[in-house]
């Protein structure tokens, strides 16, 4: 038995289709907004310290990528790498991502150098978070927009 396919909008298309271009206007009107003012909040609740904006961290990472499944990271930091001022680890927080830390990296004073090149997964645009524990205990922090237009963590 043969059936025949009908050329004109059935219900599943005209679902599809609005679902499809809500997405769209949510994502355009959500777009480039401003740092999350809750940012230092957002580290101190999951570090249990204040982190503090610092010109020493340096996150590189395109402003527009196609897809959230590679997405390329460098993180530099300013730091001699002494046994009187290092960098203990370095946290790469997504807060939009089913798991919000990305990853963690650890560095050894007079044995590793302060810089990181890899690629992590974004669920949808959102700020990329880098916190760096100095020996000292404080945390200092930076941050940068990353527009996707796939989710990379399904």
């Amino acid at each position: 038995m043969e059936r025949k396919r009908s050329r004109g909008f059935t219900r599943r298309t005209v679902l599809t289709a609005a679902v499809a271009g809500s997405a769209g206007l949510a994502s355009t009107a959500l777009g480039a907004s401003p740092p999350p003012s809750d940012a230092v909040e957002f580290v101190k609740q999951l570090t249990g310290k204040v982190a503090t904006t610092s010109d020493r961290l340096h996150l590189q990472m395109p402003q527009v990528f196609p897809n959230g499944y590679t997405v390329p990271l460098t993180l530099v930091i300013d730091s001699p790498m002494t046994e009187s001022d290092h960098v203990r680890q370095v946290r790469v927080l997504a807060s939009r991502n089913p798991l919000v830390e990305v990853a963690t990296f650890h560095f050894v004073p007079r044995r590793s150098e302060p810089r990181v090149s890899t690629r992590i997964r974004l669920a949808e645009p959102q700020y990329v978070l880098a916190v760096a524990e100095m020996n000292d205990g404080t945390l200092l922090m930076t941050e940068t927009w990353v527009e996707v237009a796939t989710n990379g963590c399904k």
